[in-house]
């Protein structure tokens, strides 16, 4: 099955030197395949041996494990991981294949609703004292007086826009 160049991109096993002496050992390819007979049933099989004995394996904060943790943070999740460098094991290929990032994650990451969350609260807040300076002068004016108060009460704002943002994103 070859992958879709549209979906996936390449990225070159040698990233992961740990995974090549592992793949280098063939007495496991073949004890794996002859127990599997191949196929995805093979790749279903490797993937939790790949998992303890290379990526949870891996030195912490040695060049690999970086690498790993740049793909957990760019999306990719461990068991797509697995599976992509599982296929790479069987296919004896030097790359695997895993899902490119989305152009939307830079819109819904972390950061972009934090700051969505404080531009709606800051605008939010202006709004607020604006109308109670009309309505309520006496109010607003006291509220201008002491511009800690506003920050006090829109750091609280903050997290709840940020919270409700966060759940209707990053629903699954």
């Amino acid at each position: 099955m070859a992958p879709q160049q549209i979906d996936l991109e390449s990225r070159s096993c040698a990233e992961i030197p740990e995974f090549q002496r592992f793949v280098e050992q063939a007495y496991r390819r073949d004890q794996l395949m002859e127990q599997t007979g191949g196929g995805e049933a093979f790749i279903a099989a490797a993937m939790p041996v790949i998992r303890k004995n290379v990526i949870q394996a891996l030195p912490y904060a040695s060049p690999s494990s970086k690498y790993v943790h740049e793909l957990r943070r760019r999306g990719v999740a461990d068991d797509v991981l697995d599976r992509a460098l599982a296929r790479a094991w069987l296919d004896g290929t030097g790359e695997f294949h895993i899902p490119r990032p989305r152009k939307r994650d830079v819109l819904t990451g972390t950061l972009a609703l934090l700051g969505y969350s404080v531009a709606a609260v800051v605008v939010g807040l202006f709004e607020a004292v604006s109308y109670l300076r009309h309505a309520h002068p006496e109010i607003g004016t006291a509220l201008l007086a002491v511009p800690p108060l506003i920050a006090l009460a829109g750091v609280p704002l903050v997290v709840l826009v940020f919270m409700l943002l966060r759940k209707i994103v990053h629903r699954s």
